[in-house]
């Protein structure tokens, strides 16, 4: 939102330039609350040169004639009140896509957080929940360029966040509406980290409010799709298949996004039936593309706990069956005599190598760890693959 179009901005700028209270709620209660109404509210611009339709138009206002200091602080708030109106304007005509968007005032930015504090009681808005100033700004861009785009969970800073970590002041070059080359400095905040469940689950929701303080989605349809996240994350997968990642989930936030802006193609931006979004969401949060990648993929059934690995390259042989033919790249393994003797093998049937140090008992790692950078700690005895070493298996070969 312009400043031309905040209430806020509007009674900030009035009681600053001089006019009381009393005296701007006379002005408010005959529907000028912005900058934009205002500026237009009789037959006369600054450049006039009788300012009598502005003078009549305050007496109507206050009922009264003003006084030499209020109508001072009048002129100056409609010179202000033109002059912002007059620029919101310019920018909007001459507006290209290099263009920046224009940041929040102060007194919006904390008029939208107090009425979202007063709304959302059931959530205390501050610490990790309050949203970046940055993250707040992306999404309002997003709402005056009337587009959806996708904002990434890296993105979805705090404001605490923001205020103790540096933020870097990048430049770029633009070209201006009529051609010129022009040097622009814009904000960047380094990502916040969002590799587990708990971090993400902050970013999300401080991700929808700031779509809410945007006038872009409500809070509650969007916290909806994080808990969806969260639940399916957290349910215990049928067997035989592998729980849902959190790269599955990421995938699958873009999805919806993606879906939701080929449904919001004619704009997002609010109207008399509602915004455009919100009307939308029960659809998309639906549709089987978007449910699809939320789906438990296959695995293989390994013992509970254990990550899978990729499968071993086999070793290609040569007609003599030497493997003079591996090629670079292929991983190989030499067994070593002491489990060869006892009937060892490199890798399980599934194809997933294995630790001969554990086997032997000679793995610095803990018994109790399931794995380590070498392979599954598992028995190496061939048809056993058990959790025990090679060397106590009961099916172990005997030699002298």
């Amino acid at each position: 939102m312009s400043y031309g179009d905040s209430e806020a901005v509007f009674e900030q700028r009035a009681l600053r330039i001089g006019l009381d209270e009393a005296t701007f709620r006379l002005l408010k209660n005959k529907g000028f609350k912005t900058m934009a109404l205002f500026a237009f509210s009789c037959n006369f611009s600054p450049a006039s040169t009788s300012d009598k339709p502005f003078i009549d138009m305050l007496k109507d206002v206050l009922g009264r004639d003003a006084s030499p200091v209020e109508l001072s602080c009048f002129r100056r708030l409609f010179n202000e009140s033109f002059a912002n109106v007059a620029a919101d304007i310019k920018s909007q005509v001459e507006q290209t896509d290099e263009s920046t968007s224009r940041k929040l005032a102060p007194a919006e930015r904390a008029e939208r957080l107090q009425a979202q504090q007063k709304r959302l009681t059931r959530i205390s808005i501050r610490g990790q929940y309050e949203p970046g100033d940055t993250l707040v700004d992306r999404c309002c861009a997003c709402y005056e360029s009337d587009r959806l785009v996708y904002i990434d969970w890296s993105s979805c800073i705090s404001r605490e966040y923001e205020l103790c970590n540096n933020v870097k002041r990048d430049s770029n070059l633009t070209f201006t509406s009529d051609r010129l080359l022009k040097l622009q400095k814009h904000s960047k905040p380094d990502p916040i980290q969002s590799t587990t469940e708990i971090q993400i689950r902050y970013c999300l929701a401080r991700r929808g409010l700031a779509l809410e303080q945007a006038n872009v989605l409500d809070f509650k349809l969007h916290d909806q799709l994080a808990e969806l996240f969260m639940e399916i994350r957290m349910q215990d997968p049928p067997a035989g298949y592998q729980r849902v990642s959190l790269k599955q989930i990421e995938l699958a936030d873009k999805k919806f996004f993606a879906l939701m802006a080929e449904e919001t193609r004619s704009g997002i931006k609010a109207n008399a039936s509602g915004r455009p979004c919100d009307l939308c969401f029960p659809r998309v949060f639906q549709m089987a593309e978007f449910r699809h990648l939320l789906q438990p993929r296959m695995g293989n059934s390994l013992p509970t706990g254990v990550d899978q690995e990729p499968p071993v390259k086999k070793q290609r042989q040569d007609e003599k069956g030497r493997g003079k033919g591996r090629q670079k790249g292929d991983t190989f393994q030499r067994v070593p005599t002491d489990l060869l003797k006892l009937g060892g093998v490199a890798t399980t049937s599934k194809g997933h190598r294995l630790c001969f140090g554990f086997s032997l008992k000679t793995c610095k790692l803990p018994v109790s760890n399931q794995k380590c950078d070498r392979g599954l700690h598992l028995c190496c005895i061939k048809g056993c693959f058990k959790n025990h070493p090679a060397v106590e298996c009961p099916n172990k070969k005997k030699y002298e």
